[in-house]
């Protein structure tokens, strides 16, 4: 992207993530970027091709933080259940990292997505989403072996998921529950520990470990 199109996809963003598509005005979206309406057509068709281009963004920046672990995992070959457990806490503690990182508006675009999807979770799921989750599914499965029906592993891949998401998605509720006044790198490391934990106490019990 060049600097007119850095500059409308990242005053973009918090505003489609505050306001909606619909709820964002043309006018505004220019205004905030410090751009001229006609740069929106100009260099992206208009306001659905800004909309699309920030799901393009959100892709990107995800993909930036868990791409290179997950084709690491992949190029290493089918896991052990051993290794599965390995990677599946790698994966974990990236993700953790990378939702309580400077990312509050990417959420709020993501939660109306999830809402009422559009072309745009098309694109993020495509992009990286799917890749995630299905990275785990398999490591999940590889885990639970034959004590896991195929649906019940993806139903329990999103539960897993849903104690890293509240961080972000819950933030004022965390940070009035822990005292925090912020998410910082020391914050992060006591969540990170947490999940990893949680983890391990799950799968013990998906594999079998946990039964007495």
């Amino acid at each position: 992207m060049d600097q007119p199109q850095v500059d409308l996809v990242s005053a973009a963003l918090p505003l489609f993530g505050r306001l909606g598509f619909e709820g964002a005005s043309t006018r505004a979206l220019a205004s905030a970027a410090g751009r001229p309406m006609s740069a929106i057509t100009y260099h992206f068709g208009g306001k659905h091709g800004l909309y699309l281009a920030c799901a393009d963004h959100i892709r990107d920046r995800i993909g930036g933080f868990v791409a290179a672990t997950i084709e690491q995992q992949e190029q290493s070959g089918p896991p052990s259940p051993a290794q599965a457990r390995a990677q599946l806490e790698q994966l974990f503690k990236v993700i953790t990292g990378a939702m309580l990182q400077d990312t509050e508006d990417m959420a709020r675009f993501m939660m109306r997505e999830q809402q009422e999807p559009t072309e745009a979770f098309d694109r993020i799921w495509s992009g990286i989403m799917g890749r995630v989750l299905e990275r785990m599914t398999t490591l999940v499965t590889v885990v639970a072996g034959d004590r896991l029906a195929p649906l019940a592993v993806r139903v329990r891949v999103m539960t897993l998921m849903g104690q890293m998401m509240v961080f972000r998605v819950a933030h004022a509720a965390v940070l009035r529950l822990t005292g925090w006044t912020h998410i910082g790198p020391a914050e992060v490391a006591v969540v990170q520990s947490a999940v990893r934990d949680n983890l391990a106490h799950i799968l013990d019990g998906l594999s079998g470990k946990g039964k007495p």
